[in-house]
C-alpha cells in the first residue's frame, strides 16, 4: 500500500492512475470528500480525508503503508514541520521509502518556497529513511487556468512573455513517480532527479497554441498583484479583451466572459493565507525578471523510457480533451 499526499493535484491524479494500471494499491490523502470521489475514480484503492498540517492525521494515514509519496499543497509555503510529521509516521509504521515532490533549483535564494523545499529534502535525508527527490520544473498545466482566454486568442500570465521558463508535463511527472514507487527501493533510494522537458518563452508557448488551435494566440502579461489587490484586475482584463478581440473577434465576447469567470480565482489563490499570497507574488516577480531555467533535460526521458511530452503534444492533447478540434 502506498500513501499519496497531494492526491487531488495534477501529478497526484496521474500517479494514482499509474499505480492502478500497475495493480499497486494506493491510499489517497485528500482534504475533502469531493477530492476523495475524484481519487477513487482515478484508481485509488482507499481514501483518507484529513489535514496534511495535522500530525495525528498524517500518522494515522500512514498506518499499514510501505511507501509514501508526498507533494505539499501549493497554498502552504512553510512545510518543514509537515515533513517532520511524515518522518515520524514513517518510522512508527516501518515505511521503507519516501518519494518527495520537490522543485527545480531549490537553492534559489530569492524564492522562499524553493528554499523551503530544499530544507524539506534535508529533513528526509537526515531521517535515514530511503528517500527520492523529484525536482520538477514549471508545469505546462499552469496555463490551463486560463483555457477560455487561450481559446479566445490570449495566453495570460503574471510574468514577462520574454522570460525563459523550463517546463514539464505534470502527467509525465506522475508517470515517473509511479515507475519509481513500483521499483525496488534500492533502485532509486538517494536519487535526486531533475524533471524538465524544454525551455520556452511565453511568446513561444503562444505560438504552439496558435498552431494547435488554428487561430492566433498572443502572450499577455498582467500584474501578479491581482492576487492581493483586485483593482489591478481592471487593467489586466483590458489587455486581455483587446488581444482577444484582435485575434479571434467571432469568439471573443463569449470567451472574454468565460475567461474572466474561470480565472477570477485561479487555484483558489485569493483564499490562501496572506503569507502564501505574498510568496506567490514574489515568485512571479522573480520569474518576470529571471525566468526559471530547466534542469538536466536528459533525466526525464531516461526515467520515462521514452521522449518526454513536448509542449506541442501537451497543447494538442489538452485541446482535444476539451472538445476543441486541432489544426495541426
Amino acid at each position: 500500500m502506498i500513501l499519496i499526499t497531494g492526491a487531488g493535484g495534477s501529478v497526484g491524479r496521474s500517479l494514482l492512475r499509474g499505480l492502478h494500471e500497475r495493480g499497486i494499491a494506493s491510499r489517497a490523502f485528500v482534504k475533502n470528500a469531493d477530492q476523495g470521489r475524484v481519487a477513487l475514480s482515478d484508481g485509488a484503492t482507499e481514501i483518507v480525508v484529513g489535514d496534511v498540517r495535522s500530525r495525528d492525521d498524517i500518522v494515522a494515514a500512514a498506518d499499514g503503508v510501505t511507501r509514501i509519496y508526498h507533494a505539499n499543497p501549493t497554498s502552504i509555503v512553510r512545510e518543514v514541520f509537515i515533513a517532520e510529521y511524515i518522518v515520524e509516521a514513517a518510522r512508527k509504521h516501518g515505511v521503507e521509502h519516501v518519494v518527495y515532490h520537490s522543485v527545480i533549483h531549490p537553492d534559489i535564494a530569492e524564492m522562499f518556497h524553493h528554499q523551503e523545499k530544499g530544507r524539506v529534502e534535508t529533513v528526509f535525508e537526515d531521517s535515514g529513511i530511503p528517500s527520492t527527490f523529484l525536482r520538477a520544473s514549471h508545469f505546462m498545466q499552469n496555463y490551463l487556468d486560463f483555457w477560455e482566454f487561450v481559446r479566445g486568442g490570449a495566453l495570460p500570465y503574471p510574468t514577462s512573455p520574454n522570460s525563459v521558463m523550463g517546463v514539464v508535463d505534470a502527467e509525465d511527472v506522475g508517470e515517473v513517480s509511479a515507475r519509481i514507487l513500483a521499483a525496488p527501493v534500492e533502485k532509486h533510494a538517494g536519487g535526486v532527479y531533475d524533471l524538465s522537458t524544454q525551455e520556452l518563452t511565453r511568446h513561444e508557448m503562444a505560438s504552439e497554441w496558435s498552431a494547435v488551435l488554428g487561430h492566433k494566440v498572443s502572450a499577455v502579461k498582467f500584474s501578479p498583484n491581482v492576487v492581493t489587490n483586485p483593482l489591478w484586475s481592471v487593467a489586466s482584463l483590458g489587455a486581455l479583451v483587446g488581444t482577444t478581440l484582435r485575434n479571434n473577434p467571432v469568439a471573443a465576447p463569449l470567451q472574454i466572459v468565460r475567461g474572466a469567470r474561470q480565472s477570477s480565482n485561479a487555484k483558489g489563490v485569493r483564499n490562501w493565507p496572506r503569507e502564501s499570497q505574498d510568496c506567490y507574488v514574489r515568485m512571479m516577480q522573480y520569474y518576470d525578471k529571471n525566468g526559471l531555467p530547466a534542469g538536466d533535460l536528459t533525466v526525464l526521458p531516461e526515467l520515462l523510457g521514452r521522449p518526454a511530452t513536448s509542449y506541442r503534444e501537451f497543447a494538442r492533447r489538452e485541446a482535444r480533451r476539451r472538445g476543441h478540434a486541432t489544426a495541426d
